[in-house]
C-alpha cells in the first residue's frame, strides 16, 4: 500500500494509488499539539498566535465592536484624510489589473512582460468585474490595511465563477480558537456594532487560510459555495484585526488640533464680523455735558448715551463719513486735575486677515500627509500662506517613488487570482500585473516605454 501524502494542515490527505482526496477533518488534531498539528513534506504547520481574552460568536474590533465606524467618523470631519486615501487608490489602480506571461527578463533584470487574452479567464474578469475587485479591494488596504475577497464557487465546485470583495467596515471574525490559523467565519452585516448573528442582515462566511496550501483547502473544504480569502498589511503586535499606520494621526491629537482650527476661525467669523470698534466713553464727561447727571434718571440717562452714541457712530460708517475727522475731546477730572479723554477709540483687531493659526493649519497638514506616506506635491498645494504645489519635476520624482514603493499593496490584492487561476486549472505560467503609469518628462517619446517591462507595461508624460 502506497504512502498518504498529508496536507501541511492535516485536514486532507492523497491516495496516489487510487487518486483520491481525503478530507479528515480535525482526526490528526488530537494526536498532536493543541490546535493540531501539520503531517507531511514540512512535518508542522506555521505557527499561529492567537489573543486570550476573546468570547462569544464575533470577535470585537476595538472595545464598542465599532472601530471602522470610528474611523469614519474620523474621515468624515476632515478636508485631507477622504481625498488623499481616495488618491492613493487611484493612483496604484493605475490602468488597472492586466495579465499575460513573463517571456524573459531584460539585461537590468526586469521581467519582459507580455499580455494575452483568453477566452475562459476574460469571461471570469467580466463576470467578476475585476476593476471593481481591484479598486474597491485597494481602497480596503489604505484605509484599514486589510480587505475581505469572496470567492463563489459552481455548483459541482469545480470552478471558482466569481470574485468580489466585502466592504470592510461590514465584516468581523468569529472569535478564533487556540493555534487556528484563521477564524472560522467571517460575519458581514451593514449594522456593526448592533448586528445580530442569524438575522436576515447578517450573512456568516467561511475563510480560508490564505498561507497555507489554500487550493488544495478550498477543493476539500465542503462548507458552502462561497469563501472569504482575508488579505491584510502586517501590522506590529495585532494578531486578528490590522492597524492602518495612518490610524497614528488620529491617536496623536494633530487630527483634532486640524479639526479645531476650522471650528475656532468659524466661531470668529460669526462673532468678529459685527465688532470693528471700541469705543470708551469716560464717566467725567456726561457730568461735564450735564451738570445735573447725578440728579437724572436711569432711563433718560440711557436716552442721552444712545443719542450721543448714535452721532458718534455717523462720523465713524458709512461712505459719509469717509474722510471726516474725529473730535477727541480732552477735560479735566474734578477730582485729579488731570487731562482724561471723554472718549476712546479702539479698533478691534482683525485676527481672520492677520492669519491666524495658519502654521497650526500648515503643521498639522504636514503630519497628516506625512502619515499617509503621500508627498503633498502629489495632490495640490498645502493650506497655509506659503502655498505652492511643486514643480513639474517634484510631482515626477515623488510620483514614481510612490509607484514603485506599493507594489506589495498591488501583489495583495492579485493574490486570489493566482489561487483561482490554479484552481481552474489555467495556464500555470499566468501571470497578473497592475498597469502602473510611471511619469515621463515631455520630451521623452513614449513610444518606447509602452512595452509591459517590470510590471510596469505604460507610462504618461508630464510638464517638466
Amino acid at each position: 500500500m502506497k504512502q498518504l501524502l498529508f496536507s501541511a494542515a492535516g485536514n486532507v490527505a492523497y491516495a496516489p494509488g487510487s487518486g483520491s482526496m481525503i478530507r479528515l477533518g480535525g482526526a490528526l488534531a488530537a494526536a498532536g499539539r493543541a490546535g493540531g498539528s501539520a503531517v507531511g513534506e514540512d512535518g508542522d504547520a506555521p505557527s499561529s498566535p492567537v489573543e486570550q481574552g476573546q468570547s462569544g460568536d464575533v470577535a470585537l474590533w476595538g472595545e464598542a465592536n465599532d472601530f471602522p465606524q470610528q474611523v469614519l467618523k474620523s474621515l468624515e470631519s476632515n478636508t485631507i484624510l477622504p481625498s488623499v486615501l481616495e488618491w492613493k487608490t487611484r493612483a496604484v489602480y493605475g490602468g488597472g489589473v492586466v495579465y499575460g506571461r513573463v517571456t524573459d527578463y531584460d539585461a537590468g533584470g526586469n521581467e519582459v512582460f507580455k499580455r494575452e487574452r483568453l477566452p475562459d479567464v476574460e469571461a471570469f474578469f467580466r463576470r467578476s468585474n475585476i476593476a471593481r475587485y481591484a479598486y474597491e479591494g485597494l481602497q480596503n488596504l489604505f484605509t484599514y490595511a486589510q480587505s475581505y475577497p469572496e470567492l463563489i464557487q459552481s455548483l459541482n465546485k469545480q470552478k471558482i465563477t466569481t470574485l468580489t470583495t466585502q466592504d470592510t467596515a461590514f465584516c468581523r471574525y468569529s472569535v478564533p480558537k487556540a493555534g487556528q490559523a484563521v477564524p472560522d467565519l467571517v460575519h458581514i452585516s451593514a449594522n456593526w456594532p448592533d448586528a445580530k448573528l442569524g438575522d436576515e442582515f447578517t450573512t456568516s462566511v467561511p475563510v480560508l487560510d490564505p498561507y497555507y496550501d489554500p487550493v488544495e483547502a478550498l477543493k476539500a473544504d465542503t462548507r458552502g459555495f462561497k469563501y472569504v480569502y482575508p488579505l491584510a498589511l502586517p501590522s506590529p503586535g495585532k494578531a486578528l484585526y490590522q492597524l492602518a499606520s495612518w490610524n497614528s494621526i488620529r491617536r496623536s491629537g494633530w487630527l483634532d488640533v486640524a479639526q479645531s482650527i476650522p471650528e475656532f476661525k468659524a466661531a470668529m467669523f460669526k462673532n468678529q464680523l459685527s465688532i470693528k470698534y471700541l469705543i470708551e466713553a469716560h464717566e467725567g464727561y456726561w457730568k461735564w455735558k450735564y451738570p445735573d447727571w447725578d440728579t437724572k434718571v436711569t432711563e433718560e440717562r440711557r436716552r442721552i448715551i444712545s443719542d450721543e452714541l448714535s452721532e458718534f457712530e455717523k462720523t465713524m460708517t458709512g461712505v459719509a463719513g469717509a474722510g471726516k475727522s474725529i473730535l477727541s475731546l480732552t477735560i479735566t477730572d474734578p477730582r485729579t486735575g488731570e487731562p482724561i479723554s471723554a472718549f476712546k477709540v479702539t479698533a478691534i483687531d482683525d485676527k481672520i486677515k492677520s492669519g491666524l493659526h495658519i502654521e497650526d493649519s500648515q503643521e498639522a497638514s504636514s503630519h497628516i500627509y506625512t502619515a499617509l506616506s503621500v508627498d503633498p506635491t502629489l495632490v495640490g498645494i498645502s493650506p497655509g500662506k506659503g502655498m505652492g504645489a511643486g514643480s513639474g519635476s517634484d510631482k515626477r520624482i515623488a510620483f514614481n517613488n510612490f509607484i514603485s514603493t506599493h507594489r506589495f499593496h498591488q501583489d495583495l490584492i492579485l493574490e486570489p487570482l493566482y489561487l483561482i487561476r490554479d484552481y481552474n486549472g489555467w495556464p500555470a505560467d499566468l501571470e497578473f500585473r497592475f498597469l502602473n503609469p510611471l511619469a515621463q518628462t515631455a520630451d521623452v517619446s513614449t513610444s518606447n516605454t509602452s512595452t509591459a517591462t517590470g510590471g510596469q507595461p505604460d507610462a504618461y508624460p508630464t510638464d517638466n
